[in-house]
């Protein structure tokens, strides 16, 4: 075909009206945004989790990494004469604007590479001539400042082939699952022959076309004298053979990479608001290496398989934490097929770090109490009546009936005990003493509520009673991190996912730093580490015993809706939850296979875990202190206990045993002045004990005998009445009865 005349003539007129206002590459690229790069997570031995971007798949690569046959292939298809040309192929353009002439629009291209490259990197996709002439104009300024292989490289960075893949790297692992430089001639010719128009050769929806396509890009090879016919045969003989998408959007360990995420978006490190981190995170071109141990995470999901294999049993969530770093080294939290199925409700919810509630923790969060309780002036021999059931007055008037998980009643027991049997109208007993905000406090400073920005649930822990059996709604990540600081002697530190986090140029822009910070005396802990020791060697949590050092504590939900196991050694902490993502459903008969406790198999999930996980790990013990008692006299009505002053009332006073070291030293501030008492009723009692009694309420005691056929002794008036207020310190006078003298 003639090119008319006409078309130079327009294209040069086209040019020089334009030329008063030439723009300038330097202006664009100023002005440029990066172009969007996949980031890619992995594990902690390095190995490739999954890749993470939003619209667009990226992958830039060097030159020297992208194989000859993409190279040769993407020039013979689109731009033959891209070797000879300066970024405008003169014969190319007139052929464009004659076919746009006959058509009225502009519509066809005849843009070179690096022509191409300008509109990808700098202009829009508006079909204009001013926007042609401006595309011809940069990619000329572009010959002059890059070399042919910078064009080509840039090029194949850029460009889209298709399935949402940016670049030749994401090209080849959508299409094949493989690296750039893994390409065959085949798949090279495939990927060049899409980028003309990626839907209408898509070898996913259309293999015939695309394997028409491949084959008239080989034979342009061939033409152009890239390769040999023979060549060009071997690759068109077969079919295209593809990655399947499916099999490339599942990655292992989803429920992690899930936690990760929401980790990472919450985090402030990581940009001013939500949308700045999701653009870093799905478009930065970051390289993470996470915290999780591909081996720890196959022992955990084993562990849940070996426990639970029916389709019909509960499932199970179970977070590992190394307790001296906080690293997050496995994590279950659902199961993995659930997760991929599109019609499963409850799938992608992840139950390790709450699902969309947090689950109550039953007896788990006893420790707490324990810790609490030793704080404030118990000891593990301090002994309580152990009723079957028992009534806490809360008050309000109201009353907080507690029970037995078996209805047992045990006479008396010492704390200890009570911890190893899990006893709950002892731990009643003792959140009435020390108080809800006080075995709160403790679970909070231990752990609890560590993670509130990427967990469930998002709300604050409530100071109920109930709360020291499990009432609060929790998850197995912030109970790792608890009961971790039990491992490490009483120093927390914050679970993270990630080791290091580097940008698409390997600079490092976060890295881990743990910080143990000490929350609990490290005496006390040592105390309540001894007492959860034995829960495991002869308590509910036998069927977690490993054989080495070890702390644990079970629980269970009221109605048997939850089961939970926590336990450490010192170099690990893990906790299992067992139960239906759907709701609170009982596991008992015929639901489950067994009435479902702590200790069943929530217990036996993470002893099948720890067996395999500790095979390799020396044996260690726990912190163990110096550990000793003192016994003081302090306010009880103060919070923190304090040393009474000198208007203390001394019905306020009481002396507790202390471990050595964490006892009260300040003395208390209030009261400030003497106050008004009630004269408490005497009459009737004995000298003795009406002496004690109104001392005991701060009175000083004046005695007058007097003889009367009463019972020698005893106190038959007072002076103020019961009932009467008097100002402490103030004097009560009792009379007592004197035997009448003989006749």
């Amino acid at each position: 075909m003639r090119v008319p005349r006409i078309f130079p003539v327009l294209t040069v007129f086209a040019l020089v009206a334009s030329a008063c206002s030439i723009p300038h590459l330097a202006d664009y690229e100023r002005t440029a945004q990066p172009l969007p790069q996949t980031s890619f997570l992995y594990a902690a031995d390095g190995s490739l989790i999954t890749r993470l971007h939003a619209g667009q798949d990226r992958v830039l690569l060097h030159y020297a990494q992208m194989p000859e046959s993409i190279k040769q292939a993407v020039v013979a298809v689109e731009d033959r004469r891209f070797w000879t040309h300066h970024g405008i192929d003169l014969r190319g353009v007139l052929r464009a604007a004659y076919q746009d002439a006959a058509n009225g629009t502009v519509v066809q291209g005849g843009s070179t590479i690096t022509q191409q490259l300008i509109k990808n990197l700098y202009l829009s996709d508006t079909r204009t001539l001013a926007r042609k002439v401006d595309e011809a104009i940069l990619a000329w300024q572009l010959e002059d400042q890059l070399t042919k292989e910078q064009i080509l490289a840039k090029y194949l960075n850029t460009v889209y082939f298709g399935e949402g893949a940016y670049g030749i790297q994401a090209a080849a692992q959508t299409y094949f699952g493989v690296d750039a430089n893994g390409l065959s001639l085949s798949q090279s010719a495939t990927l060049a022959g899409l980028i003309a128009v990626p839907n209408s050769f898509d070898p996913f929806a259309h293999p015939t076309r695309a394997r028409t396509r491949r084959d008239l890009v080989l034979q342009d090879m061939v033409d152009q004298g890239m390769i040999s016919a023979a060549r060009r045969a071997g690759a068109s003989a077969g079919r295209i053979v593809l990655h399947p998408p499916s099999a490339q959007d599942r990655y292992p360990y989803p429920y992690f990479v899930d936690y990760f995420k929401q980790w990472f978006l919450s985090n402030p490190a990581f940009g001013v608001d939500r949308a700045a981190r999701n653009t870093l995170l799905f478009t930065g071109g970051l390289r993470i290496t996470t915290t999780l141990d591909p081996t720890l995470q196959a022992d955990a999901e084993r562990a849940v398989r070996s426990i639970l294999p029916y389709p019909t049993d509960p499932s199970a969530a179970m977070t590992v934490i190394d307790p001296r770093t906080g690293y997050v080294r496995a994590m279950v939290g659902g199961k993995d097929a659930q997760y991929w199925d599109p019609h499963s409700s409850s799938g992608r919810v992840n139950l390790a770090t709450g699902g969309s509630t947090g689950r109550q923790a039953g007896s788990s969060f006893k420790p707490f109490a324990l810790v609490a309780a030793l704080e404030q002036g118990m000891t593990p021999s301090t002994v309580f009546s152990a009723p079957a059931s028992i009534d806490i007055p809360i008050g309000g008037g109201q009353v907080w009936h507690v029970t037995n998980a078996e209805g047992s009643g045990y006479g008396s027991l010492t704390l200890e005990s009570a911890t190893v049997y899990s006893v709950n109208t002892v731990f009643a007993q003792v959140i009435q003493q020390v108080g809800p905000e006080n075995v709160i406090g403790v679970a909070k400073q231990m752990g609890i509520r560590c993670c509130i920005r990427t967990t469930e649930p998002k709300h604050q822990l409530q100071p109920y009673y109930s709360s020291v059996l499990g009432t609060n709604e929790v998850n197995t990540l912030e109970m790792a991190s608890a009961y971790g600081t039990f491992a490490t002697g009483g120093r927390r530190t914050q679970p993270v996912p990630a080791v290091t986090i580097t940008d698409a140029k390997g600079n490092v822009i976060w890295s881990a730093n743990p910080q143990p910070k000490l929350v609990v005396d490290p005496r006390v802990v040592a105390v309540a580490d001894g007492i959860l020791q034995k829960v495991v060697l002869y308590g509910t949590g036998v069927a977690a015993n490993i054989g080495r050092p070890q702390i644990g504590k079970t629980g269970t939900n009221q109605n048997y809706t939850d089961a939970w196991f926590g336990g450490a050694v010192p170099q690990l902490s893990a906790v299992v939850w067992v139960g239906f993502p759907q709701g609170q459903v009982p596991m008992t008969p015929p639901t489950t296979r067994i009435t479902v406790f702590g200790g069943t198999w929530p217990a036996q999930i993470w002893h099948a875990f720890m067996v395999q996980a500790t095979a390799h790990m020396p044996v260690r013990s726990f912190p163990s202190p110096s550990v000793s008692y003192v016994s003081v006299a302090v306010d009880i009505t103060q919070t923190p206990y304090c040393l009474p002053n000198q208007f203390t009332l001394p019905a306020n006073i009481s002396t507790l045993q202390f471990i050595s070291g964490i006892q009260p030293h300040k003395t208390c501030t209030t009261p400030t002045s003497t106050r008004q008492v009630n004269v408490p009723s005497v009459i009737g009692r004995s000298q003795a004990s009406a002496t004690a009694i109104l001392e005991r309420a701060g009175f000083n005691v004046a005695v007058v005998l007097t003889q009367s056929t009463l019972p020698t002794g005893s106190v038959i008036a007072q002076s103020p009445t019961a009932g009467t207020s008097v100002s402490q310190t103030g004097t009560v006078t009792i009379t007592v009865s004197q035997v009448p003298p003989s006749p």
